[in-house]
């Protein structure tokens, strides 16, 4: 049993003993990164205007699809609060962003990902599905974290949801 627990616990020494004082900083910038997608996945699917406000920087420049840019916080909140999904009314059921790459460069980060949104009608068996395309432009904040400075998103055409079969 010790033998097993030395095999797995010495080469974790030998790479923290030769990782690099950046390779530290990495580390916490992507962790920050990811930190800032599980908030906005979780401020998407509950629809909440003032967490998904607070994601963007205060300068941030958004560009949907179809539309003028959206330029400045106050005028992305209320862009938001003018999309905002009734969840009295709807669910979203799937709010998902897969990330194909991320890379910092100081205290930039762009990144881009397929997106993944189905939205239903409560108590409907099925709704519709859409996705698309995102490429954002992040900004690291005094703290750490970090916020989306500038975003450019498509969506392909909704498509009915398949319901689940039982």
């Amino acid at each position: 049993m010790l033998g097993r627990i030395l095999m797995i616990f010495t080469p974790c020494v030998v790479l923290i003993a030769q990782s690099k004082p950046g390779d530290a900083r990495a580390a916490r910038d992507l962790a920050a990164i990811q930190a800032l997608h599980a908030r906005d996945e979780a401020a998407a699917k509950a629809s909440d205007v003032a967490a998904l406000a607070d994601l963007w920087t205060a300068d941030a420049v958004a560009l949907p699809p179809g539309e003028e840019p959206v330029i400045g916080i106050g005028a992305i909140r209320a862009w938001l609060a003018k999309g905002r999904v009734d969840t009295s009314k709807l669910e979203i059921v799937e709010y998902a962003m897969d990330f194909k790459e991320v890379r910092v460069l100081g205290d930039e980060a762009y990144e881009w990902a397929r997106t993944h949104v189905t939205v239903r009608p409560k108590g409907a068996p099925a709704g519709m599905r859409a996705s698309g395309n995102l490429m954002r432009v992040l900004k690291r904040q005094p703290d750490g974290s970090w916020k989306v400075a500038r975003a450019a998103w498509n969506l392909e055409p909704p498509a009915p949801e398949k319901p689940a079969s039982r």
